[in-house]
């Protein structure tokens, strides 16, 4: 048999060496059939590892040349001293980690954001762990993974929160396979391609008339955050985490520096989400007006009720965040949701049909279907909208929409601080003084006749509560 023969995988159909007088092979001439003849795996790949035991793999009857060229790397592996298919007793000598142990080892080790981070360790260690923790990680298969994924449906969990358990699985089995140590051992990441169904929720189409009344019926502690939503594009714990260092007011800027994540500070979301945006001078006005409130001193009912709770001075580094809860201590997520709740039924109760499904986030998606439908530049829309991509810009979150500038509070530049563009209607020109002038619910000082109300009732109780103190 020639060299070249040799390299050859080996037909397990046909006998290599037949012996004198064995009938032909009906199906190839010139060829005898070996008692492994028809069966699926025809082609066999052999080699002897550095100890010179034999060593063989088999392909099926269409993958000869796959066999052959896997046969030839292993022949060369060994020739240059290593052996990248390690024997059974070899891989019995490995420590495969429990899903369990890999998965704090994954956590410790992964390279990503702190919050990213977070988010797996929460899901893995309450999901996956009590499920498939004591297992070795390289014994799991993927029907074993879809089976669990399935389980969680049944349990109830949503689709959305399913995928996010995916997700973080899926990184954890792509670690695996990085490690040298488990790579060699692993049947690869079994989890890719379990399709889970995806709930796209309906993104609320908001108006002018929705924005002002979620800020008219929020609470007025929280009011410049439905701006920073509406008129900066600020994600929700982007618009808790402005410091009044941001709202640089003489230069008309503010700048995007952090965020905050469960009342910590923490790194934005993406290198494009730090910026410093223009700012109109009807947020500046908000802004001063509620700096206003939120630096008055307490009244005295209040100074007695913190001294009767024993109330603790919280740290310096609050005071300088725009929005705080009463307690003085950063938003949190699900205390923004519960006011932006609050005021969505609130609008609706006094006749604003604010939709159902609105959440905070749709308040940025306002604002960039605003700019795009006024003809702002589709670049300078991004730049606002600090998107890493325009297709983001204008496939994600834009929309088309006829804006209600008539309901609008301010005139184009007085709300975004940049000139409007050409061909917008006479509504957006027109200036917040014209509009007090028709006899809009805003009042000069920059409330509306609704807040103003309900904020001289305020008062009027707390001096009652002195007086009978």
């Amino acid at each position: 048999m020639s060299e070249l023969a040799n390299e050859e995988a080996y037909d397990r159909w046909h006998k290599a060496s037949p012996k004198k007088g064995d009938p032909d092979c009906p199906e190839h001439p010139g060829q005898v059939a070996s008692r492994d003849h028809g069966c699926e795996n025809r082609w066999q790949a052999r080699w002897r590892d550095q100890d010179g035991h034999q060593r063989s793999k088999t392909f099926p009857k269409n993958k000869k040349s796959v066999a052959t060229a896997y046969q030839r790397s292993q022949r060369a592996a060994v020739e240059e001293g290593r052996d990248p298919l390690l024997h059974r007793r070899q891989r019995n000598s490995v420590h495969v980690p429990t899903i369990a142990e890999y998965v704090e080892t994954f956590l410790a080790e992964h390279e990503v954001r702190a919050n990213t981070i977070d988010g797996y360790g929460s899901r893995l260690r309450m999901y996956v762990v009590p499920h498939l923790g004591e297992r070795p990680i390289t014994e799991v298969r993927r029907r074993e993974y879809k089976q669990f994924i399935t389980k969680l449906r049944v349990s109830g969990m949503g689709n959305s929160s399913r995928n996010q358990v995916k997700r973080a699985l899926s990184a954890m089995l792509t670690a695996a396979l990085d490690d040298p140590d488990l790579g060699h051992l692993m049947p690869g990441n079994q989890v890719l391609g379990i399709s889970v169904r995806v709930d796209r929720r309906q993104k609320a189409r908001l108006t002018w008339e929705h924005v002002v009344a979620l800020a008219e019926w929020i609470d007025p502690a929280f009011e410049m955050l439905i701006w920073y939503g509406a008129l900066q594009g600020l994600r929700s714990m982007e618009a808790v985490a402005v410091r009044t260092t941001d709202m640089k007011c003489k230069l008309k800027k503010l700048e995007v520096a952090e965020q905050r994540q469960r009342g910590r500070s923490a790194p934005l979301k993406t290198q494009y989400s730090y910026a410093v945006m223009p700012m109109g001078p009807f947020l500046i006005e908000r802004y001063v007006s509620h700096m206003e409130r939120r630096t008055a001193p307490p009244s005295a009912s209040v100074l007695q009720s913190r001294k009767e709770s024993g109330w603790i001075p919280r740290p310096e580094e609050y005071d300088q965040l725009v929005t705080v809860t009463r307690r003085g201590t950063p938003l949190r997520r699900n205390t923004l949701s519960e006011a932006f709740n609050r005021a969505k039924r609130k609008a609706r109760a006094h006749g604003v049909m604010v939709p159902e499904s609105a959440t905070f986030r749709d308040l940025r998606d306002f604002m960039d279907a605003v700019l795009v439908a006024s003809g702002v530049p589709h670049r300078d829309v991004q730049t606002r909208m600090r998107h890493g991509t325009l297709a983001l810009t204008l496939d994600t979150y834009g929309f088309a929409m006829e804006v209600d500038w008539e309901n609008a509070p301010a005139s184009f530049e007085e709300l975004f601080g940049i000139p409007a563009p050409p061909g917008v209607p006479d509504g957006a020109l027109t200036p917040r003084s014209e509009r007090l002038g028709r006899g809009t619910r805003v009042t000069p000082g920059g409330e509306s006749t609704a807040r103003r109300g309900r904020e001289s009732r305020q008062a009027a109780r707390r001096r009652i509560r002195v007086r009978k103190s």
